[in-house]
């Protein structure tokens, strides 16, 4: 008799646990870990997946399970531990951490992508040609094709002119066969293979690599390379990469946003031809499928891709490397919620493989584990081929408007772009806000455009002439009539990216202009098109938002300019400073990465601020022990853990939202060794429900949740919530809202 533990596809936390069941004698040895299953549950059938197998059947009467579902798919087993260790971490659902991990188009309980593959016709070389006879020119001519490539396929056919008719005439004829090829649907865009050239290494980046080799070889710490823009951790990460090959092991590379993915396919591509398979949510259910299953089976052997690509299936894992790791776009904070830092550091632990993080601002999280001995850290001071880094000039815009100067762009900056194009050289414009205006109100009544669902300001799109909310992607039609008093004195308000493309093109009418923001990347192959063009000099002005700052490396661009940054510092955020920092030195650092220094200039209200200044001039050191100091003071993160608890409500339910507000913080008690805030007024509206949160700080995260589930327990046991509240945890969140 054999027994197997099932994980049930149920996410329900109280069914978040392993059920046993005998498997039937026809299907001992069959059946294994990672297999999809049906199994009797209850008064039904439902779907898992099979996480182990059990000693003995326990202490309960078992059940057969009842099918094994796919018997070409198996659920790689680090996969499976990685969503138990993941799960109790953030404290997600295991099989809702599963579904997670697994693509599309692969899908594990439903319906998967089929391979694809492409005809082709091959020569038989033992066929007598006397002996067949061939009617038609067309089929003789093909013949004669096939004698000289001996195998061609149905496409390349047509494009010579010969029909599917003619291929399969010659077949039925027994010159050759049918042959299907699998096609990798791999989507690189216009990758050139040409030999990539390798650099030789500065002195700096010969001592990192030193640094690296000379570890002990127990010494598994993960490993934080800080170094400036353009000191060269993309050639540290390809060494790596390739000592991590050579030993025939496998490759992860992670990217914070999908922007930047062509600039990396090209350079791993041309380092390491036919072994890169790509990983992110652009990608068609079927690029999925075969990206997942070219790494699995060793096809590809380097898996690049954004956030999702940390969960690439693995069979002998050697590296993870982490660029920009700083970046909050490697935090889901959707469910379930998790970080790919954490995720992997659990599957390099598992692997005993190594974790490099690339920053040239690093999360101060990382950056307090390496100043402690927990990372390895590693130093880059100084940029290729030592060009110093960007001129910073701080333009105050209070000095403007009293000059009457009342364009978005100062003079300064237009006066240097005019400069930079009449020098040949390409100009990076940097506005974190989306649209054309931020808001749209009528000045008889007041009234403002909101999302209904959301409840906050819808924005404007002048291309489309359009209203979209940037949560939930609600959208209406715009008339400039007020809905409210049908008045027509409308007032736009905010500067959006697309706005200041209108601005640019108006000042500078014979300039190339393009813009780089989630809008225009609506379309499949826009990011490749944006990209090139840049990268050929096409492009004089790109203007975009905080995809431009993601370690974009453009060499012709010699002019940076940051046109408003004040909303950032103000945002209620306790991390809002170090998130400034990192965008302001980033978007700086995209400049200069030549022979020539580069400028930057940034404007703003507040031109005495000094994390301005200090991301301006990169100087990540002194800004990191000034913030250091306080966040000990305040006990804020590296120094202490976040957790929040999210209630989800619906917007008409009053009397569940009033007893939750009443009730609901007696419940969580105030421990000595932890701080409790909330539950807080309604911060936002999102999809008709309401939101509410109870935070906790601490320095011991076990203790944090033992208290979140302490409470939890005790509100369900007495009925506080009913079945129509949502509630969502998280674990050291990187916003605070």
């Amino acid at each position: 008799m054999q027994y197997i533990k099932v994980l049930i596809n149920k996410k329900i936390k109280e069914l978040d646990r392993d059920f046993i069941y005998e498997v039937p004698p026809e299907l001992i040895g069959i059946v294994q870990i990672g297999s999809v299953v049906s199994v009797p549950f209850g008064y039904t059938t439902e779907k898992g997946i099979v996480v182990g197998f059990a000693d003995s059947p326990g202490e309960f009467r078992v059940k057969y399970m009842d099918a094994l579902l796919n018997e070409t798919f198996v659920c790689p087993e680090d996969l499976l531990v990685l969503a138990d260790e993941l799960s109790r971490y953030y404290m997600n659902t295991t099989i809702g951490m599963l579904k997670a991990m697994i693509p599309a188009g692969v899908n594990l309980f439903g319906k998967a992508q089929k391979p694809k593959t492409e005809l082709y016709l091959r020569i038989d070389p033992s066929i007598d040609e006397a002996s067949v006879v061939l009617r038609g020119v067309k089929q003789k001519e093909l013949f004669e094709l096939l004698k000289l490539k001996k195998e061609i396929s149905y496409r390349e056919a047509a494009e010579h002119g010969f029909s599917n008719a003619v291929c399969n005439g010659i077949a039925e004829k027994g010159l050759c066969k049918k042959i299907n090829y699998p096609v990798q649907r791999y989507s690189y865009g216009h990758i050139e293979h040409e030999d990539s050239v390798i650099p030789d290494l500065t002195p700096e980046q010969k001592n990192a690599l030193e640094m690296i080799h000379n570890r002990d070889e127990r010494d598994h710490r993960p490993i934080l390379i800080h170094g400036v823009t353009g000191s060269g951790k993309t050639e540290l990460y390809l060494r790596l990469a390739e000592e991590t090959l050579a030993k025939g092991k496998q490759v992860i590379m992670l990217l914070p946003e999908i922007a930047l993915t062509p600039q990396f396919v090209s350079v791993f591509e041309r380092r390491f031809h036919g072994e890169v398979a790509l990983f992110h949510s652009r990608l068609s259910k079927g690029e999925r499928r075969d990206a997942w299953f070219a790494f699995k089976n060793g096809d590809a052997r380097i898996a690049l891709g954004a956030r999702s690509c940390i969960f690439a299936p693995a069979n002998d894992l050697g590296l993870i490397i982490m660029d920009e790791e700083h970046e909050d776009s490697y935090e889901q904070d959707s469910s379930p919620r998790f970080h790919a830092r954490t995720a992997a550091e659990l599957r390099c632990a598992y692997h005993g493989a190594d974790l490099v993080l690339g920053s040239a601002t690093p999360s101060f999280e990382s950056y307090e584990k390496a100043l402690n001995g927990e990372y390895l850290l590693v130093t880059l001071n100084k940029r290729v081929g030592e060009t110093p880094l960007p001129e910073v000039s701080i333009v105050d815009m209070r000095e403007e408007l009293k000059a009457g100067w009342t364009e978005v762009i100062s003079r300064e900056l237009l006066a240097d772009i005019k400069e930079t194009l009449a020098d040949g050289k390409q100009v990076i414009l940097f506005l974190n806000r989306l649209g054309y205006h931020t808001f749209v109100s009528c000045r008889d009544c007041g009234f403002i455009y909101r999302c209904p669902h959301c409840d906050i300001a819808l924005t404007y799109y002048q291309e489309e002439n359009r209203m979209r909310c940037t949560r939930c992607d609600h959208e209406i039609e715009f008339n400039g009539v007020c809905p409210d008093c049908g008045g027509h004195r409308i007032k736009y308000f905010g500067l959006g990216v697309e706005r200041l493309v209108s601005v640019v093109k108006r000042l500078l009418p014979h300039a190339v202009v393009d813009r780089l923001d989630s809008d225009s990347l609506r379309e499949k192959g826009n990011l490749d098109e944006i990209y090139h063009r840049m990268k050929n000099n096409e492009t004089q002005i790109l203007v975009g938002t905080k995809m431009i700052a993601k370690g974009w490396d453009f060499s012709n661009v010699d002019l940076i300019g940051i046109v408003a940054t004040d909303y950032m510092l103000n945002f209620p955020d306790f991390r809002s400073g170090e998130k400034t920092f990192q965008i302001v030195a980033q978007v700086a650092g995209r400049c200069g990465r030549s022979d020539r220094q580069g400028k930057v200039i940034l404007q703003t209200y507040h031109p005495d601020e000094p994390v301005l200044w200090m991301g301006g001039l990169q100087d990540y050191k002194t800004y990191f022990h000034m913030e250091a100091k306080k966040r000990k003071e305040f006990g804020y993160p590296p120094y202490t853990h976040v957790m929040k608890v999210i209630f989800s409500i619906s917007e008409n339910d009053a009397e569940q939202r009033d007893l939750i507000l009443n009730r609901v913080r007696e419940y969580f008690g105030d421990d000595k060794n932890i701080r409790v805030f909330g539950p807080s007024a309604s911060i936002y509206k999102e999809r008709n429900r309401e939101k509410w949160i109870i935070s906790f700080l601490g320095d011991e995260l076990y203790l944090l949740r033992d208290v979140i589930n302490r409470g939890i327990s005790l509100l369900k046991s007495e009925r506080i919530l009913d079945k129509n509240t949502i509630i969502q945890i998280e674990t050291d969140p990187m916003h605070s809202l």
